[in-house]
């Protein structure tokens, strides 16, 4: 009998006593654009594009020196069966003393110095693991979903998602404590609720869009 085990991650969004600026998207709606599934070694893995996911006001926001986070929701089906969920979340900051922008991960940060180079590195995927090919049938059809969103933050907000994206195995007992004594909470139900129920896209994120089914024989190294 196979098993298969969720990738563990972070998922952040910080509920304030004031609500976000509404941000209507300039450009179009949020597209997740060829959903690309490939082998690398032993493990499958995807690759995928996104389009307007920075409308002006985002990039102005940005710009002004209050970051973004950039949610991507990953999914893997066997026939109908989802058999992986795999979230990625992606700070992006501008420093605007050094001039220079940040788009940092629970495990990488990469610098650019042009907001050209932050979009073209925000709008892309590049082979993400999803799970070991020794998991999964050779006479399977498998399908990917992919569904991106960026949420525009508070400046307050953006010192706890620097600590958090620093700090990623706290206990849930150190962040309700954090949250008791600095007044701020960080609220993942409210996160996964925005991302993960929503089944049409909003002004913040996609609709869930597909790859067509594929079978492993099928794909490339």
């Amino acid at each position: 009998m196979r098993k298969f085990v969720t990738g563990s991650f972070i998922l952040i969004l910080i509920s304030v006593t004031f609500p976000l600026l509404a941000f209507a998207q300039a450009g179009g709606e949020i597209l997740v654009e060829r959903i690309t599934p490939g082998l690398s070694g032993d493990s499958l893995v995807v690759s995928a594009d996104f389009k307007n996911l920075f409308s002006r006001k985002i990039v102005g926001t940005i710009q002004s020196g209050l970051p973004s986070i950039v949610e991507i929701q990953i999914k893997l089906f066997e026939g109908t069966k989802q058999i992986v969920r795999k979230p990625i979340s992606r700070s992006i900051e501008f420093d605007v003393w050094e001039e220079r922008y940040r788009v940092r991960s629970p495990d990488t940060t990469q610098v650019y110095f042009e907001f050209e180079q932050v979009k073209q590195a925000a709008n892309r995927l590049m082979n993400v693991f999803l799970i070991s090919k020794a998991l999964l049938a050779a006479t399977k059809n498998y399908t990917i979903q992919i569904r991106v969103g960026i949420i525009p933050i508070s400046a307050h907000q953006a010192n706890k998602v620097s600590y958090w994206l620093e700090n990623p195995n706290q206990s849930e007992e150190a962040i309700a404590s954090d949250n008791r004594s600095s007044g701020f909470s960080l609220n993942i139900n409210k996160l996964v609720s925005f991302f993960v129920n929503k089944k049409k896209g909003s002004q913040f994120s996609s609709k869930w869009f597909s790859s067509r089914p594929f079978r492993l024989a099928e794909l490339k190294q």
